[in-house]
């Protein structure tokens, strides 16, 4: 044989084993790119179910959530009752009596005591009146300023309607006449 075709001979037998080689690693990357896809679809699968799981807590968290709140309403509306109770009650019993004046007296103490209840069960759920030492701008809305020599710069004269704390959170601030002198 020449050395041509020795030469042609060894390259064509040098393609065809890099054919094989290239032919094996192919079989073996679809085998394993089988197996990976399998693994991938494995764990998606378990992504899938997680994510379910935490939509499905997201939810029954909510609805427990709505409960509790619904619980709360529901409490404090039962220890608003007996507010409501004692005003029917002076209504109805100051309506009874003969007497106006006393009628009146009577109308004037149910009341009172009313509030009290009223504020003590404000008091229980959390919720108290604004403190009215000195003018504070976030605890309170001046609604007036007036000038005044009994009173300080600045000073709260006079109260429109109280200011409400929730909790340590303002709710509703007071409405105030301040001093400012001229």
């Amino acid at each position: 044989m020449s050395k041509k075709k020795k030469k042609h001979d060894k390259e064509t037998e040098n393609r065809q084993q890099k054919h094989e080689d290239v032919k094996e690693t192919n079989e073996v990357s679809i085998e394993e790119l089988q197996k990976q896809n399998e693994e991938l679809a494995k764990k998606l699968d378990e992504c899938l179910r997680a994510y379910a799981k935490c939509e499905n807590d997201k939810k029954l968290l909510k609805k427990e959530t709505d409960a509790m709140i619904d619980y709360a309403y529901e409490k404090f509306a039962k220890d608003l009752l007996p507010v409501v109770d004692s005003l029917e009650l002076a209504i109805t019993h100051a309506k009874s009596l003969e007497n106006k004046e006393e009628a009146f007296d009577k109308l004037v103490e149910g009341v009172e005591l009313t509030l009290k209840k009223m504020l003590d069960t404000f008091k229980n759920h959390g919720i108290e009146p604004v403190e009215h030492d000195e003018f504070n701008p976030e605890l309170h809305q001046a609604v007036q300023h007036v000038s005044s020599e009994e009173h300080e710069e600045g000073a709260i004269v006079d109260i429109y309607q109280k200011g409400y704390k929730l909790k340590g959170k303002l709710i509703r601030p007071s409405m105030v006449t301040i001093n400012k002198k001229n």
